[in-house]
């Protein structure tokens, strides 16, 4: 049985790969070629600590996975992140587990993957400026996937601990050759694309400071009771989801704006699988704010564990 590290997955992965493959992956699962369960969702000792197992299988593929994550938002002293996952895969003929793979990995790839697959989809063709709320491991892939959809020539990082928003910043300019800096809420007034990956209970800013034309991706909330963008953005906002099923299950953002306003989930424009198979149109114009709102999908992490294995074969 293979154990595959988190530096071979980056090494037979490059983003621009993995955004092509949520791409074909949400594709297929708009014409209903996944089998996808519900994700299963167990709390630890409290509501700060969270097992996710999410498994997912291609019709007629060689794999099925089974993904389980676990997710602490206290502090804890001996964890080097929020999140820690791993990839089960089995073959679909005999049932034998074929690999393990390192799922901290798999999932800031294909999370961020998405993303830039939303961007290309969903933002202005013309977007130069981001911005990014969270500095942990989602955002660099959210970082990295957008600069490869978008030339993308600033970036403002916005973070709790003002030391976290300078090193992501620095880590930017260094690896991007990008203008980053820590930004306040007013300098979103200038973002085309803003990314929001926290855990957040709290929307992060107010439906005033955005612009017009804005995309947002917002993949940090997976509770119903978390909130990352204000329900009066998500009412102006032509807004595009992973999963309808999914999120009205798990995307906080979307749950409690339909609990506190006259929005609905009938107001969702549409599944991203929908527009990435070109069944339908994406952004109307330049005025228009987009939000693709992602809870996270098994076939994301079979897509990107297929592409892994199938690399590694050859």
């Amino acid at each position: 049985m293979l154990s595959i590290s988190k530096d071979e997955i980056k090494s037979l992965v490059p983003m621009a790969d993995a955004i092509t493959s949520m791409r074909k992956a949400f594709s297929d699962y708009s014409n209903g070629d996944y089998i996808v369960p519900e994700r299963m969702s167990m709390q630890i000792d409290d509501e700060n600590a969270t097992v996710l197992i999410m498994p997912a299988y291609r019709n007629k593929g060689q794999y099925f996975i089974t993904k389980v994550v676990t997710v602490f938002q206290n502090t804890i002293k001996n964890r080097s992140s929020l999140i820690s996952a791993r990839v089960y895969v089995f073959n679909s003929s005999s049932g034998e587990m074929v690999a393990t793979l390192d799922g901290d990995t798999i999932t800031s790839l294909r999370t961020g993957a998405v993303s830039g697959l939303a961007t290309m989809l969903l933002a202005k063709k013309d977007a130069a400026v981001a911005a990014v709320f969270g500095t942990g491991a989602q955002a660099y892939t959210q970082i990295e996937a957008i600069i490869n959809s978008r030339s993308i020539d600033r970036v403002f990082v916005y973070s709790r601990e003002i030391e976290s928003a300078i090193y992501f910043s620095n880590y930017i300019i260094d690896t991007y050759s990008v203008n980053a800096k820590p930004g306040n809420l007013r300098d979103l007034s200038l973002a085309d694309i803003i990314c929001t990956a926290t855990p957040s209970t709290e929307s992060l800013f107010k439906h005033e400071y955005i612009k017009k034309g804005v995309h947002i991706n917002a993949i940090g909330s997976f509770k119903p009771v978390m909130r990352e963008i204000p329900s009066e953005t998500i009412i102006e906002a032509k807004v595009v989801v992973d999963s309808l099923n999914s999120s009205k299950k798990e995307a906080g953002d979307l749950i409690l704006a339909a609990k506190e306003t006259q929005w609905s989930f009938d107001n969702i424009y549409s599944e991203i699988g929908q527009i990435a198979s070109g069944k339908v149109s994406g952004r109307s114009n330049d005025n228009e704010i987009t939000i693709f709102k992602s809870v996270g999908l098994g076939i994301q992490d079979l897509a990107i564990s297929e592409l892994v294995l199938d690399r590694l074969d050859s």
